[in-house]
């Protein structure tokens, strides 16, 4: 096994400190003296928005357009890519969660393409170079959107959530600042936290994954774990650890793929219009139970070296945050073609055990009959 990914794509420079983003336009003005800086309704709603825009360099046209808050779907990036042809800035910047810079990224990337995003969803290889450099400052510890090449859309007309990616689209500039998380809702953590600690566990076990991605895994295990139920709670001293673990499973999962959980969550998600966090944490026990024997050795390693008993941390988090299971008695009428989503899966393909159609069949039947999706071994402990 290579110590390295066979190609290592890495954002060009990451800022990492309290109050950096009122640095942002500072920061910007190496990619030109005009941008847009793309945000969602919690920043808008902020005194932050004000802070950033405030005082730019001599010289620099910065103007804000925000999000709805959403999940980003195909029309929404085309309707920001009309937005920016009209007024062609040198940069973007997109300060937000996932939804935000995902949308962002894809908008800066495909604003010179010929065709509707729609299209390079269905042709991944004709996805062209990205045509402006991205700035990504993520308001969530989570996606770590901030640290990979991946835009996620949905397609509401063909009801499928894929992937658009391209090489160029890694952000240029990162900025990772805890302020940015201190007003975020508890619910919101939860969610964001059950992301960056599967993203960071599936990576981890992936078929693709490589020394390296692994140690960048297991640092956003173990510090997800000590983190996460704290900061949950209220302790925003600990976003900035959040942020840098989000962001380690964001480098990790870009270069190793990721597993089954997240070849189910997107059908989904987009079925049930459930926030990707809560749809991943539902996924995780059944997912983690099918898989068990297939990363033995991995749940060993980590509870032997790093004191983290996967298992067990899941459980507790589940209870202490009394997460409750959205899909629990609702039924999927397109069985089939939730199926042939999830087989043709990236994810899937990655997952350290094969997957059938009846796997995805069954996984799916145990995800939409238990009302909570706390593990039936916690009763035991």
């Amino acid at each position: 096994m290579n110590l390295l990914p066979a190609s290592l794509l890495l954002p060009q420079r990451t800022v990492a400190a309290e109050g950096a983003v009122l640095r942002l336009t500072n920061l910007a003005a190496e990619f030109g003296s005009s941008g847009v800086l793309v945000h969602g309704c919690s920043l808008q709603r902020s005194e932050l928005l004000d802070a950033i825009l405030n005082e730019p360099p001599f010289g620099m046209r910065v103007r804000a357009w925000c999000h709805d808050g959403n999940e980003p779907t195909v029309d929404a990036v085309d309707a920001l890519r009309a937005d920016l042809k009209a007024d062609r800035p040198d940069w973007v910047a997109a300060v937000g969660g996932g939804s935000v810079i995902d949308l962002a990224k894809a908008a800066a990337g495909l604003l010179d393409a010929p065709e509707n995003t729609a299209f390079y969803q269905m042709h991944p290889t004709s996805i062209p170079p990205a045509a402006l450099p991205l700035i990504a400052a993520p308001t969530t510890a989570g996606t770590g959107a901030e640290a990979t090449v991946v835009s996620v859309l949905t397609d509401p007309s063909r009801t499928v959530k894929q992937s658009i990616r391209h090489p160029s689209y890694m952000p240029r500039l990162v900025i990772l600042d805890p302020c940015l998380l201190r007003c975020c809702p508890s619910d919101t953590r939860a969610a964001a936290g059950f992301d960056a600690f599967v993203q960071a566990f599936e990576s981890y076990t992936s078929l693709h994954a490589t020394p390296f991605t692994r140690a960048l895994s297991e640092l956003a295990l173990t510090r997800i774990a000590r983190a996460l139920l704290p900061f949950y709670q209220g302790n925003s001293d600990l976003a900035g650890e959040m942020l840098e673990a989000s962001y380690l499973a964001g480098v990790a999962l870009s270069h190793a793929r990721l597993g089954i959980i997240h070849g189910l969550a997107h059908p989904l998600g987009v079925r049930f219009n459930v926030a990707h966090g809560l749809v991943c944490a539902c996924c995780l026990p059944a997912c983690l139970a099918f898989n068990r024997k297939a990363v033995a050795r991995d749940l060993n390693t980590l509870k032997s070296q790093h004191g983290l008993d996967v298992e067990a941390q899941i459980a507790t988090w589940m209870t202490a945050m009394e997460l409750k299971n959205p899909f629990a008695g609702q039924q999927v009428t397109d069985r089939d073609a939730f199926i042939r989503e999830t087989l043709a899966s990236g994810s899937t393909a990655a997952n350290p055990r094969p997957v059938t159609a009846d796997d995805v069949s069954s996984l799916l039947d145990t995800i939409l009959e238990k009302p909570t999706p706390i593990p039936e071994y916690a009763a035991a402990r």
